[in-house]
């Protein structure tokens, strides 16, 4: 079977670290949050599907939030039901993992490789997405990630309990990858499991996961303080 890849694109959360700002309305250069991670996987031609993952009552407010003009393509899928051959829009689950579940689980029959990434990093990299894709056709399973420029210490009770070295540490992002129908029995497997990202349930499934480099200003909106750097990077690029 030839190689086709899907992304599935959560923008369910409820971020509740972000206090009384729902992320649905959070704006980025006068765009809606969720736009900035789905262009950037638009714009590259080896996606073949899109999958974005809305909260129910976020789909209605998704269909306000898009201007007429300069969206309009994607205005138009959202306010059609996610009916279109490239992109689906479908309802996220209660947690994290039912949304990306629920994603997956509509990507179409002939998608064999599946990238999931968080819609709170609108800054993914299309370098990044391109060094991933070209991995999965080695691994069955990979993220990206960057090394720490910080010391690491392990503290207990307020107190440093170890030095961890730093060379072996990195900072994990998304997008991450994965055959699909491994990434699903993981799911089905492990899923009730508390874990902290996909990768993690490939691990509990006793296989390896490969790691490229990710970038930098690949940073996750979780605190009312990372949206004043969101800002900061969005005006720079």
């Amino acid at each position: 079977m030839a190689f086709r890849a899907g992304v599935v694109i959560v923008c369910a959360g409820g971020g509740k670290r972000l206090g009384r700002i729902d992320k649905a309305v959070l704006r980025l250069k006068d765009k809606p949050l969720f736009y900035h991670a789905f262009r950037i996987f638009q714009e590259i031609k080896e996606i073949k599907q899109i999958v974005l993952v809305l909260r129910k009552n976020h789909i209605k407010l998704a269909k306000k939030l898009i201007p007429e003009s300069e969206f309009l393509p994607l205005r138009q899928i959202i306010t059609s039901g996610g009916k279109n051959k490239r992109v689906l829009v479908v309802e996220g689950g209660q947690k994290r993992r039912d949304s990306v579940y629920n994603g997956l689980s509509a990507l179409g029959t002939d998608v064999n490789y599946a990238i999931i990434h968080d819609g709170a990093r609108p800054f993914a990299d299309r370098e990044v997405v391109l060094r991933i894709l070209k991995e999965l056709r080695n691994h069955p399973a990979v993220t990206c990630g960057i090394k720490s420029c910080d010391t690491l210490k392990l503290v207990d009770k307020g107190f440093i309990k170890q030095t961890l070295p730093r060379k072996d540490i990195f900072l994990i992002q998304t997008p991450q990858g994965f055959k699909k129908t491994l990434i699903l029995e993981a799911h089905k497997k492990f899923g009730d499991r508390r874990v902290f990202d996909d990768a993690q349930l490939i691990e509990l499934m006793g296989k390896r996961v490969k790691v490229v480099e990710g970038d930098i200003r690949n940073i996750k909106i979780t605190y009312p303080k990372d949206i004043l750097l969101a800002r900061a990077i969005a005006d720079s690029i």
